[in-house]
């Protein structure tokens, strides 16, 4: 399978891997810390490879495909298999308690000029870059 990377970042969450990870494959809670999404829910009760994840974003519904995974430490998310669909793949590590999370954005399987790819990675890295920080901010603030 073919990438053209997007960006990545590193945040440190002031919680243990475990919470972390809970907080983030809380379908349900999504839209606490995902922009634009308003809903999001899972067409299998049990996390695991090739898990839909269906949501909504501005009136419309999308999928997230659970491409890889290796509980409490990576999650890997496609947004579609067409030729400009994206990857975010989210790495969890502990760090003296603490969770450090890797996330790398990549559009998967570009079928599309260099000039296209660069733009359509502009338009994500704008909407996208905040991810992990939100993410840090909700899961700090969770319950």
């Amino acid at each position: 399978m073919s990438q053209f990377s997007v960006f990545e970042s590193t945040m440190t969450i002031h919680l243990p891997v475990h919470r972390v990870w809970e907080l983030l494959t809380d379908w349900a809670a999504a839209p606490l810390w995902m922009h634009g999404i308003g809903s999001m829910h899972s067409d299998d009760p049990q996390l695991r490879v090739g898990t839909n994840l269906i949501y909504r974003v501005a009136g419309h519904e999308r999928r997230y495909e659970v491409h890889d995974l290796i509980e409490n430490r990576l999650l890997v998310l496609h947004t579609s298999q067409n030729p400009d669909g994206l990857s975010f793949r989210y790495d969890l590590k502990d760090d003296a308690g603490y969770t450090e999370v890797v996330l790398q954005v990549a559009i998967i399987n570009p079928d599309l000029s260099v000039e296209e790819c660069e733009e359509l990675a502009a338009h994500v890295r704008e909407s996208e870059e905040d991810k992990l920080d939100q993410l840090r901010m909700y899961a700090e603030a969770a319950p």
